[in-house]
């Protein structure tokens, strides 16, 4: 699974509040829902909307960053009655975003978090992570207490690519010659041909990590990500540039309901300009209807490491 070392510094997400896409359950679903609800809320400039979503006692604390990136933030706190107030009261369209939602469930507390951006209109006012706590009453998962950074350096943001929601293929998680094949096609492509980062994102545990490990003055430097920071980390350069990768070779060992899998590799451009090799390690399990994906790592060939040759097709 090729990564540049420009993919793993440029979208450095490893230090940020995780962002992962889950195959969520009935209850996860109505919980983020209800971010979606405060979203169209306000946009519509709803006050009683917007504090119905409250408990009475409910606060929304916003967290302003320096427009520079620097220094130290200053804080706002908003109760749900002034808060609904405000937003009724604001000029120009509310439109807010946060493709993205984590949501942790325990008992009747709820956490959904995410990266969002906030536009007046058509213009970017700014952006950054939301976090909700959400309690369970009798009419509803209701926010107790919201946090929000506003910053105003959304490059990343902007850039973040939708991950549409799919059903797995069942030819692609049967078997792991199945996933495996899937794990190369998803990602590969030519120039301007966008990549199936929804049929990508069911070949995986929901927890996903991926760990790319690289070189870079002489030191071994790893990069942890999920899903969506992979995506957002790798997409521009595949579509960009052309980019296909295939299976060489594999060693599979495999026990009862788990396996692992040393995947090696090789990659191109499509203008065969950039190439190489390497060897991506793959832990899966079979939960008694498919197999997942639980964990990738993956280290590329280069001098100082070439790939031995067990790991290559044999003569």
């Amino acid at each position: 699974m090729k990564r540049l070392v420009t993919i793993l510094c440029v979208f450095s997400f490893a230090a940020v509040f995780s962002l992962v896409v889950t195959a969520q359950t009935p209850q996860e679903a109505e919980a983020a829902a209800v971010a979606d609800r405060l979203f169209a809320a306000m946009k519509e400039k709803n006050a009683d909307a917007i504090r119905s979503l409250f408990t009475a006692e409910g606060q929304l604390i916003a967290i302003d960053k320096p427009r520079t990136g620097e220094g130290i933030s200053k804080t706002r706190v908003f109760s749900g009655e002034t808060f609904a107030k405000t937003i009724s009261e604001a000029k120009g369209d509310l439109i807010e975003k946060m493709p993205h939602k984590d949501v942790r469930i325990d008992g009747d507390l709820a956490l959904v978090s995410g990266r969002y951006t906030f536009f007046l209109g058509d213009k970017l006012s700014h952006c950054g992570l939301n976090t909700f706590h959400l309690v369970k009453t009798e009419t509803g998962w209701k926010i107790a207490n919201a946090a929000s950074t506003l910053e105003f350096q959304c490059e990343r943001d902007l850039k973040a690519v939708d991950i549409p929601k799919h059903e797995a293929r069942p030819e692609d998680v049967a078997t792991i010659d199945g996933i495996i094949k899937a794990f190369y096609e998803v990602i590969s492509g030519g120039k301007g041909q966008p990549r199936q980062w929804g049929r990508d994102r069911t070949l995986y545990a929901p927890d996903i990590r991926f760990v790319a490990l690289g070189e870079a003055n002489g030191k071994i430097r790893t990069t942890l990500m999920n899903h969506v920071q992979y995506v957002n980390g790798s997409d521009e350069f595949f579509v960009n540039e052309g980019f296909t990768e295939r299976e060489i070779n594999r060693i599979t060992r495999k026990f009862g309901s788990i396996a692992h899998v040393f995947s090696t590799y090789e990659w191109e451009t499509a203008d065969k300009k950039e190439k190489g090799r390497g060897v991506n390690s793959m832990e899966l399990f079979y939960d008694g209807k498919r197999w997942w994906i639980s964990a990738v790592s993956w280290d590329e060939e280069r001098p100082g490491n070439p790939i031995t040759k067990d790991f290559l097709p044999k003569k």
